[in-house]
């Protein structure tokens, strides 16, 4: 019961905006609090404690927080591609005695900002492809099977399409084949 009313004496000392309050123990081992000081108590500063909300009338309308201006990140816009695809070759072509294999890429819409294509050949990005092309030759392919597919990546690497691979075949004659052999010269 004495805790109760010390508690409640330091509640009124609060709600009457004390700023000091004085803690003392007295012979029965009870801590009291009060605004008046007594011979060994403590002084105890209420400033640091929160402020508390001024009450407001029932019929008052609340007031607008302040407005805080926020700089707008810069963010690239996303977007979604309809169509990611190897449009040249088409599927299972095969090419003779070639040096060079043209590739085209259909995509749309176009390449936007920051996007840049990533041309796949047999699992490894080509790397004499240019970045913003959708058209390009690939040279040094010898006799084989070639898997060409195509994605749309930004400097994160994050994809944004991904195309399906198409397979071509590049046949070149052989070695003993008679068309790789030397003709006989006429005299």
């Amino acid at each position: 019961m004495r805790r109760l009313a010390s508690f409640l004496l330091f509640g009124f000392a609060l709600a009457a905006g004390a700023t000091e309050v004085w803690r003392w123990t007295d012979e029965n081992g009870v801590v009291h609090l009060s605004d008046t000081p007594v011979p060994g108590a403590v002084r105890h500063s209420i400033s640091d404690s929160p402020p508390r909300p001024t009450p407001q009338p029932a019929d008052a309308t609340p007031s607008a927080p302040p407005t805080v201006s926020l700089p707008t990140p810069q963010r690239t816009p996303t977007v979604a591609y309809t169509r990611c695809a190897v449009s040249s070759p088409e599927n299972d072509t095969v090419f003779h005695q070639v040096d060079s294999i043209a590739v085209s890429i259909d995509l749309q819409p176009s390449l936007q900002a920051g996007h840049r294509v990533q041309v796949v050949l047999n699992g490894t990005p080509a790397a004499d492809w240019p970045a913003s092309q959708t058209s390009h030759a690939l040279t040094g392919l010898f006799r084989g099977s070639y898997t060409v597919g195509v994605r749309i990546i930004d400097a994160a690497g994050r994809s944004y399409c991904n195309g399906a691979p198409i397979t071509f075949h590049v046949r070149q004659p052989s070695m003993l084949s008679p068309l790789r052999r030397p003709q006989p010269q006429g005299d």
